[in-house]
This record gives structure tokens, sequence and C-alpha cells, in this order.
């Protein structure tokens, strides 16, 4: 599944004619973001102030500055066209402006101390990109795609550089105690051996609950908490795709079953399978729906 929240976020700005990649190489861009769990919410939010270059938007000028998108620190120093290393693709900076402010920092660390040498840092350069000049047989399309652009494992080479030569976590990746963590969602299904559908939700957020309960409990305040955690992980295709859901109104149903029913868990389930299916379904009529979840309950 999240595999799927990437592919439908770089397919969205196909649809749109905004190049932010090479199609061919999409798949392994989304890998590399999935490793290193790239927060597709920052993600997306330093994706728009680079295509904007840096310009406010319509929806900025009258947003509190608590409303406003999140956007990384580091993607300030690209939002400003002329300011990009040149060939740089934007899902890259997006992603890791980090990564490319500190190769900004190599370069001039390299020209100052080696009198003003651009023709050795083309070679540092290479040897941070895992680059072998020296070998005459390497096909020029193996190194560059169709588009002429460096392709995803040699960025993904850059990025361990930077890992190993910092030891910093990489500033666009997820906390590990977000309560939107996309990537924890697949980690649980990994180890109780179950597949993301998202037609499964009474099932999907029983086993999000009783991993979450078994692995981390006392990181959450209260059980309202540990129960919305566990709907928004079963929710995260409504949260951050397609954006018909805000998290809070997760929280809100947790927090209602917690103090209304001894029956939290069951009653949250009712509850948030009856708002995905009237996202869903919304020509169906609302009792439907909620006979349809209580039907599940007696299952």
């Amino acid at each position: 599944m999240i595999q799927k929240i990437w592919k439908d976020l770089f397919d969205s700005f196909d649809a749109e004619k905004l190049s932010i990649a090479s199609k061919e190489g999409i798949e392994q861009i989304i890998d590399m973001l999935i490793a290193d769990k790239i927060d597709p919410q920052i993600f997306l939010s330093n994706l728009e102030a680079l295509l904007r270059g840096g310009m406010p938007s319509v929806k900025d000028l009258f947003l509190g500055t608590e409303e406003k998108p999140k956007t990384s620190k580091s993607i300030s120093s690209f939002t400003f066209v002329a300011n990009r290393p040149m060939g740089t693709p934007l899902w890259f900076l997006a992603g890791y402006p980090d990564v490319m402010n500190w190769f900004k920092d190599q370069q001039k660390k390299y020209i100052k101390s080696h009198n003003r040498d651009y023709d050795g840092w083309e070679t540092e350069t290479a040897k941070l990109y895992g680059l072998d000049i020296e070998d005459k047989n390497v096909d020029e399309n193996q190194i560059v795609d169709s588009e002429g652009r460096l392709r995803p494992k040699y960025h993904k080479n850059l990025v361990k550089q930077y890992k190993n030569a910092t030891g910093k976590k990489l500033e666009v990746s997820i906390g590990e105690n977000s309560y939107n963590n996309i990537y924890l969602g697949a980690e649980l299904l990994n180890m109780i051996g179950a597949e993301s559908n998202f037609t499964l939700i009474a099932e999907n957020t029983t086993k999000y609950y009783l991993e979450l309960t078994k692995s981390c409990k006392n990181r959450f305040k209260d059980e309202a908490f540990l129960l919305a955690t566990a709907g928004i992980l079963d929710a995260q295709f409504y949260i951050f795709i397609d954006q018909t859901i805000n998290p809070q109104e997760i929280i809100d149903i947790a927090q209602k079953s917690v103090s209304s029913n001894e029956e939290a868990l069951i009653d949250f389930i009712i509850k948030l399978e009856v708002k995905l299916f009237k996202i869903d379904t919304p020509d169906m009529d609302i009792s439907r729906i909620e006979n349809l979840a209580l039907d599940k309950k007696k299952l």
C-alpha cells in the first residue's frame, strides 16, 4: 500500500503535465523514498515550494502560519531556480534538500582548498555519485535515462555518502514516533503476516490496534490516541492521497468511542467503517452503511 501511495502521487503530477521525474525511473525512485521513509506530506510541501519558486500561493496569503503546509528547513535554499544544482530532478530536491545542501558545501570547500580547481571537483562529484568516469566501457545509457537525467541509483549513492559523512537523520524522513507514520502500518502488517487491504477495515484496524498495544502502548497518552493511531494507519489512503479525511476527525471518533462505550474498539471500528464507506459510496443511505457495519460486528 505504501508503494501505491507514492505511485498515485507521481501519477497525479504526470496527469498535470508536471515533470518531476523520468517515467522510466519511477519504480526505483519510489523504492528509494520508501527505504528512506520520506514523509509524503513534507515531500509534497517541498515540491509545491519548488514549483512556485518560493512565491506564496493565494491560499497562503489567507492562511495563518499554523495552517500553512510544513516544508523542511533546507528547501528554502532551492526555491529560487538559479540556486538549484544543474540537472538535479525536482523529486530529489523535494525529498533530499539537506543532501543537496551538503553537496553544495562540499563543492565550496573543495574549490576553496584546491585553488578553484573545477576539473578536480568534477572528479570528486563523480565519486560522490558513484560514477566511474575512467571506465571507457561504460554505456552512457546506463548512467543517464532517455531524458538525460542521472538514473536514481546514482542519487541513491549520493544519499549514502551523505549518511556516512554526517551520520544525520534525513530531514524529510518521517519521525518514528509520529502519529501519521504511514510506514509503521506496513511494518506492522509484515510482522503479523497480513496484506494491507482497505476493504477489510475491521480486520486491519484490529491488527493495527493489537500490534500497537503489544509493541508500544506506553508511548500513547491514553486509549483514545491508541485507537486513533490504529484508525489513521488504516485510513492513510484517505488522509494522505485523497485528503478526504483530517486525522483530527479520527481522533474525535476514538475519543467518543472511549468515553461512551465499554466496547471501545468495536464501537470505534463501526464508526470508522461508516465514515470510510460514506466517502467510497456517497450516494448510499447512511442507515444502510450503519447496518452493514453492524452486520460485520455480528460475524
